[in-house]
Order: structure tokens, then C-alpha cells, then sequence
């Protein structure tokens, strides 16, 4: 209950900090540790949109958005975005463009959450995670349910399919779908 209670009040904070640049429908789990920064780049005419209330997307949300950075990770999230009951989770960079429309339950994250070797998984030795950064261009479109993992780049205006595990670099304009995600046509 402590746990929950230092979370909403952080969000009221982040609420009443960003009103004119982010639109919060719901309540969001939004937290930088220590050492870390999440940075909202929504303007008062490019509001950035992040809905967490199962009734703000009809597609069908199993959960809230969280957005979450760690061990010194930053996250940067671009003017006139929307996030739909989606997790974002850095332990090094995060950086969505603008304009960039992340549909319901994806997950976008830079690292492995734990070391792969089982000696090194308990207790967990944060330096053996693997990381890499990734970035989402503008104008991109993530399709419900897909999972967008380490080392990850897209170029501008790239549609991810529906439910797509994404891992890679992929140019501008182009339409990826699959597991693992493949182009699938140029988006013109």
C-alpha cells in the first residue's frame, strides 16, 4: 500500500508539472531512480497522450502505462505522442521522436532485465545485464501488442504489425510485421 501511495503521488506531481504539454488519461506509473531522467518533449500544441484508463483505447488494454527508468537510463518522449496501456523500460536510452503512436500493451524495452547466465541471475549482478539503445523516429506507428526489444532502431514514419517482436535496424518508411519482424513493403 506504501509502494502504491508513493506512486500516485508521484504521478499527481508529474500531472501537475507537465498539464500543458501531456494529456493523462488514468493513472500512470511514471518513475526515474536516482541517476535517471524520463524527459515529457510535449509542447501546448503538440501535447503528448498517455492513456492508462481501460475506456481511452478500445483496442483492449491489459494494463496501465508505465514508464520506467534505471541505473542512470534515460528516456526521451517526443512532442505530439500517444501511448495506450503500454511498459517502457530503460536501464540506458529510450528515445521515441515525434508524433509516434504506441498502441496497447507494448513493451519497449533496452535491456535483458537479468543477467542470462543462471549464477549470475540470483542474486542479480546489474553490470551483467545486457543493454543497447533504442530509438523510434517520427511518425511511427507500434501496433497493438507488440514488443519492441534492445538495440532497436526505426526510421521515420515505420508501421509495426500488430503483435511484432521487433529487434534490429529498420530504414524510413517501411512496414514490419512478424517474429522476429521482417519489411514487409515500403509505407508510401
Amino acid at each position: 500500500m506504501i509502494r502504491f501511495l508513493c506512486l500516485y503521488f508521484k504521478y499527481i506531481i508529474e500531472k501537475l508539472t507537465n498539464f500543458r504539454s501531456v494529456s493523462f488519461h488514468g493513472f500512470t506509473v511514471l518513475f526515474a531512480y536516482p541517476g535517471s531522467s524520463i524527459s515529457l518533449l510535449g509542447t501546448r500544441q503538440k501535447k503528448i497522450t498517455i492513456n492508462s484508463s481501460s475506456l481511452s483505447n478500445l483496442v483492449g488494454m491489459s494494463q496501465r502505462t508505465i514508464i520506467v527508468a534505471r541505473h542512470g537510463a534515460k528516456i526521451e518522449i517526443g512532442a505530439g505522442c500517444g501511448i495506450s496501456g503500454s511498459t517502457i523500460y530503460a536501464m540506458e536510452k529510450i528515445e521515441i521522436g515525434e508524433d509516434v503512436l504506441i498502441g496497447a500493451n507494448c513493451k519497449i524495452i533496452d535491456n535483458d532485465f537479468h543477467p542470462l547466465s543462471i549464477e549470475k541471475r540470483n542474486p542479480q549482478h546489474v553490470e551483467d545485464i545486457k543493454k543497447s539503445p533504442v530509438v523510434i523516429g517520427d511518425g511511427c506507428f507500434v501496433g497493438a501488442n507488440s514488443i519492441i526489444l534492445k538495440g532497436t532502431t526505426l526510421g521515420k514514419n515505420c508501421v509495426v504489425g500488430a503483435g511484432s517482436v521487433v529487434c534490429g535496424s529498420f530504414p524510413d518508411d517501411v512496414i514490419i510485421a512478424g517474429n522476429p519482424a521482417k519489411i514487409i513493403k515500403k509505407n508510401m
